[in-house]
């Protein structure tokens, strides 16, 4: 979904074995974005918070009532809005970009029979809802939880409480734009 956001970045595993992952921050209020090109699996969300919203970084933009400050930003992930990827999917997308990306030899009748059973409902997607992030966790903890899908790269949206969207984001009255633009 944002595909033209991010390009083709991928996580990375590391000498370590550690993932860094590419992860985007929205502003719901505004649909502004930030990119982080290396967020690693073991970086605590404070870390970037802190350094993002330091004194010596300057304001949002499009901040002009000075409402997004280290103390006032909370980050959220909405749980249940998309489709778990099939392997085969999850496969063709960790090898797109690379020479392995013709793979073609994949098994995607035993694979479709698999993901079935790991849909969230008949569907394939639950009841969207919102899900603060503790800022002190890792972003692996948060990865790991059972209702956190990614969708190609993390994506973690950010709400200050000082806003007057705040309420109305809070309340559920908020949604995800489609991407064609339909309710």
């Amino acid at each position: 979904m944002f595909r033209e956001l991010v390009g083709l970045r991928k996580p990375e595993l590391d000498k370590n074995k550690v993932l860094h992952w590419p992860v985007l921050l929205l502003y719901a209020e505004v649909m502004s974005s930030d990119f982080i090109e290396d967020f690693s699996e073991m970086d605590l969300f404070s870390a970037h918070l802190d350094f993002m919203f330091s004194e010596g970084c300057p304001p949002l933009p499009w901040d002009t009532e000075n409402n997004y400050t280290r103390e006032a930003v909370e980050l959220y992930y909405e749980s249940g809005s998309v489709d778990h990827l099939s392997k085969t999917k999850l496969l063709y997308y960790l090898l797109e970009g690379t020479a392995g990306a013709n793979i073609e030899s994949i098994n995607e009748e035993k694979d479709a029979i698999e993901s079935s059973s790991h849909d969230i409902s008949a569907n394939g997607k639950g009841s969207s809802k919102w899900v603060k992030v503790n800022e002190k966790r890792k972003l692996l903890d948060v990865l790991k939880e059972a209702d956190f899908v990614v969708s190609g790269i993390p994506v973690f949206y950010v709400v200050s409480k000082r806003s007057a969207f705040y309420k109305e984001f809070r309340a559920g009255k908020w949604a995800v734009p489609s991407p064609d633009g339909s309710c």
